[in-house]
């Protein structure tokens, strides 16, 4: 199937993603880029600097730090901005045969430890959310105020038990090994076969970033990752369990995992069971809120933090 409805459409596609600059050039220059050692593994992060308090960014499964390029550098003149990569993501290793929350956790605390950062304002997306979730509970001193994005406490079912999902991963899988040895300008076009159908070409730092994601991969954890869709619903479970355990101010964002085309956002907040959490649902958003709505997602956010100050 043809990614654009036709041969122009998708010359013009791939010209100008080819003309897209490389991550380094797309990374403020004044941005950390390190590593530290922290629970017996090495953690890879990038950070903004300057004198404003840390916010911590925990991306989703198969995603990576760079998934923040956009929304780090929409916080850094307010805040210290460390973007860390999870276990099996980006720069940081550790892939185990399996990855359950508290390991996740575990060592999102060592990291806060070991850079002497905390207590931070935590952001975290999807199964990033279930880790801040689970941290926030069990180290308390650690989090000062919690943003959980694209958090679902209904049990949902494993895609991977679909033919259709299957024969989609074994395809993702294969353009993942093919990606890692190719050029910054090979990625680039290659990438787009993995583009809804119809969708327009993402603007360069969010395109890039996403490729360089998928290309910084460890290549085993995509391959468990089938295996760990069945544990969705124990870390549906966990993270409900230790959200009443948290004090801290909480801000949830629910949305949809796929968004309708051409749909126009809605924001409506939501009934909480506790006094400390705060609900607002992004109506007719995908699961990437900070990607799909970054504006209005910033402004939210920026309510909240400025609210517990």
């Amino acid at each position: 199937m043809n990614i654009f409805p036709t041969d122009d459409a998708e010359q013009t596609a791939e010209a100008t993603v080819r003309r897209y600059r490389p991550i380094d050039a797309l990374i403020p220059s004044h941005w950390i880029e390190g590593t530290v050692q922290a629970n017996g593994i090495e953690q890879h992060y990038y950070r903004t600097g300057g004198a404003g308090p840390p916010l911590l960014l925990l991306h989703g499964f198969l995603e990576g730090a760079l998934t923040w390029l956009q929304t780090a550098r929409a916080f850094e003149q307010t805040y210290d901005v460390i973007l860390l990569d999870a276990r099996g993501h980006g720069g940081t290793g550790g892939v185990a045969p399996d990855l359950p929350q508290q390991p996740l956790a575990d060592d999102v605390a060592a990291v806060i430890r070991a850079l002497g950062l905390g207590p931070v304002r935590l952001i975290g997306h999807s199964r990033g959310g279930y880790t801040a979730i689970l941290l926030a509970a069990t180290a308390p001193e650690l989090v000062q105020a919690l943003v959980v994005e694209g958090w679902n406490d209904q049990a949902v079912a494993a895609p991977s038990a679909s033919e259709s999902y299957q024969a989609w991963f074994g395809s993702y899988l294969a353009w993942l090994e093919q990606l890692k040895p190719q050029s910054h300008e090979e990625r680039m076009v290659s990438a787009l076969s993995q583009m809804m159908p119809g969708a327009p070409v993402p603007p360069e730092a969010e395109y890039v970033a996403w490729v360089e994601n998928c290309a910084r991969l460890d290549l085993e954890l995509v391959r468990q990752s089938m295996g760990l869709w069945g544990q969705l619903a124990e870390d549906v479970d966990a993270s409900r369990a230790a959200l009443q355990r948290i004090a801290c101010p909480v801000l949830v964002l629910k949305s949809a995992f796929f968004a309708p085309p051409g749909a126009v956002l809605h924001l409506r907040e939501e009934a909480s069971e506790q006094a400390n959490i705060r609900i607002i649902h992004f109506e007719n958003t995908g699961h990437l809120i900070h990607r799909d709505r970054p504006e209005q997602y910033i402004g939210v956010i920026n309510e909240f933090f400025a609210a517990i100050s």
